[in-house]
């Protein structure tokens, strides 16, 4: 009986171990997404790149532009990455990307 109980203890100790490092993750995904969603919402010209940490999530967002000066450019190519220690201490991370128009382009060769 002691020995099904300390087996049952272990692996209670494993789901739980699973379930926070998947809880993590989404929350992880959940910034990502939020972040990119605030950065498609802003007028073009007022793109920057930038980083911020949250609970532990490092988020960071790049932004490059297709010419050196964002405001001449067709689009940009917008970044946002979350990086974590997971179990064991283990660098996690996850990646999302988009492209944005200048809405202002006038297509003019230069």
């Amino acid at each position: 009986l002691s020995l099904s109980l300390l087996g049952s203890v272990g692996m209670f100790a494993a789901a739980q171990d699973g379930i926070s490092g998947g809880a993590k993750s989404l929350e992880a995904l959940a910034l990502v997404e939020s972040r990119m969603e605030r950065l498609r919402a802003l007028p073009y010209r007022s793109l920057l790149s930038g980083n911020q940490t949250i609970n532990g999530i490092v988020l960071t967002w790049t932004v490059v532009s297709d010419r050196p000066n964002l405001a001449d450019s067709r689009g940009a190519l917008i970044r946002v990455s979350a990086e974590w220690s997971g179990r064991g201490g283990r660098p996690r991370t996850i990646r999302l990307g988009m492209r944005k128009a200048n809405p202002v382009f006038s297509g003019a060769a230069s």
